[in-house]
């Protein structure tokens, strides 16, 4: 899977699964999630299951930092760094 492709999933899980229904929001790949309050805990917990599910790349606590989900393009990069390295 292409960065771009990671990131068009990304973008649309969250718009439609984490951005709430009341809230005037298009998310992009540069949205800041964090600042503008879209990330909290709970978001946050549902976002790391979607990369594990659905992108199979788990997250390691040691992963867990505020710098690495800033936007889509910055959890784009640490999807990439973590993939498992591709044979063929």
């Amino acid at each position: 899977m292409t960065a771009d492709e990671i990131g068009h999933r990304l973008v649309a899980f969250i718009q439609e699964s984490l951005v709430p229904d009341d809230v005037e929001l298009e998310v992009d790949e540069t949205t800041p999630l964090l600042v503008s309050g879209l990330l909290d805990s709970l978001r946050t917990a549902r976002l790391l299951n979607f990369i594990r599910r659905e992108l199979g790349v788990p997250v390691p606590a040691a992963k867990l930092d505020p710098d690495n989900f800033k936007d889509v393009a910055t959890i784009v990069a640490l999807i990439r760094e973590l993939e498992p390295a591709k044979i063929g």
